[in-house]
């Protein structure tokens, strides 16, 4: 019997225009758009970073006139250099935003340039500050080049060769078969997989229980000839399709845009990306706890609340849970200790992510399933408990 009341359950569910939304169309239209958007400004904002004149002050300018000609001896493209009588009006004007960053020059810089010692210099920027922290890298990237003339200077007025103190000339390559869309998705692909099993689900679990609680059908179903054990199996059924469904849909909306010559996703598709067989897999098995967990924890908490507004009131600690968890991964690196196999949704997004870098780590991978599969059954019985309680289920 549960098997009918899983096809009434997943029709009614998808019969809701806004689970059509939420779980089709959202991922796979809205999850590339975002990223089409996400690049295309982080590309234009760094374009025009380098167009910007950034005001910097120096502090020290008036004993050290070979630094200062220095300074000035080259263009500084998009760089203007304003004299500052110290260093505490230098850094009010940083934090008023009248300079991006300052430099602030020893006392005894003069004499060591004469010398061709090493001057002595302090970059000052506000670490708060976006703009602060960007002119001050352009300003330490004008004066490494800078530094790098003069030393060749210096070294050609001794008579020797430029290359004495360059002992390594180093070349770059690239390896084929991969690109830069592979490190973006090993960043984000488990963070949005992760997220999809807890908010794929969500409206499902919502209506299934607290939704008919509202709308007064679920004593209707409770009076059938069907088991509440059926009845339970059928809903869990449905919140996990739904879940699966979200995810599969969220990774393909990921992935088309890199296949596609679409001028919006022209920066991705130049990326490149390529799936070994152990990433595939992983990328379809790796959903599964991940639905299951996310189904039967979502499942309780629709079964426990009166209503779908206090399921929402619910649910707002377990999607802030489920959230920082997929964050986690972000930030963790594949190869992180074991301690975080046992994290659940943080071990899941891990495993993928060591998939999808081409890592096999056995005990890792082993712990995580393992933990994963158990949280994931101790959501289906607790699911399954509060549908055998009478007292639950009439909390209208």
């Amino acid at each position: 019997m549960w098997k009918v009341i899983f096809r009434k359950e997943f029709a009614e569910v998808f019969g809701d225009s806004r689970t059509r939304f939420n779980v089709v169309i959202g991922p796979l239209l809205f999850t590339p758009l975002l990223l089409a958007l996400i690049g295309s400004l982080s590309r234009s904002q760094a374009k025009e970073a380098q167009k910007q004149q950034v005001q910097i002050g120096v502090v020290g300018l008036k004993n050290a006139a070979s630094v200062n000609a220095e300074l000035n001896g080259s263009k500084a493209k998009g760089i203007t250099f304003v004299e500052v009588s110290s260093t505490a009006e230098a850094e009010q004007k940083i934090r008023s935003r009248q300079l991006s960053a300052a430099l602030i020059i020893a006392s005894d810089a003069e004499e060591k340039m004469k010398s061709e010692e090493s001057a002595p210099l302090m970059v000052v920027d506000d670490p708060g500050s976006e703009s602060s922290q960007q002119g001050a890298d352009r300003l330490r990237e004008y004066l490494r080049l800078r530094g790098d003339q003069i030393a060749a200077r210096r070294l050609q007025s001794k008579g020797i060769p430029t290359q004495t103190t360059q002992p390594f000339l180093l070349t770059d390559r690239e390896m084929t078969g991969s690109g830069r869309g592979m490190l973006m998705l090993t960043a984000f692909l488990p963070y949005v997989l992760s997220i999809s099993a807890i908010m794929g689900g969500l409206m499902a679990a919502t209506n299934t229980v607290a939704g008919e609680k509202e709308r007064g059908t679920l004593e209707t179903l409770l009076v059938t000839p069907v088991s509440r054990q059926d009845i339970a199996i059928g809903k869990f059924l449905t919140v996990t399709a739904t879940a699966l469904i979200s995810g599969t849909l969220s990774l393909i909306g990921m992935l088309w845009p890199f296949y596609v010559k679409l001028p919006m996703f022209a920066w991705m598709a130049s990326q490149g990306i390529s799936f070994k067989p152990a990433a595939i897999i992983a990328l379809i098995l790796v959903q599964i706890p991940l639905a299951v967990f996310g189904a039967g924890m979502l499942l309780a908490l629709s079964t426990y609340a009166k209503n779908q507004r206090e399921m929402q009131t619910y649910t707002v600690p377990v999607l802030l849970l489920g959230t920082v968890g997929a964050l986690l991964s972000m930030l963790l690196k594949a190869d992180s200790p074991l301690i975080w196999s046992v994290v659940p949704i943080t071990n899941a997004a891990l495993v993928l992510k060591q998939a999808l870098q081409g890592i096999v780590d056995l005990p890792f991978i082993t712990i995580a399933c393992l933990t994963s599969l158990l949280y994931a059954v101790a959501a289906v019985m607790l699911a399954a408990h509060l549908f055998r309680r009478e007292s639950v289920l009439t909390r209208f």
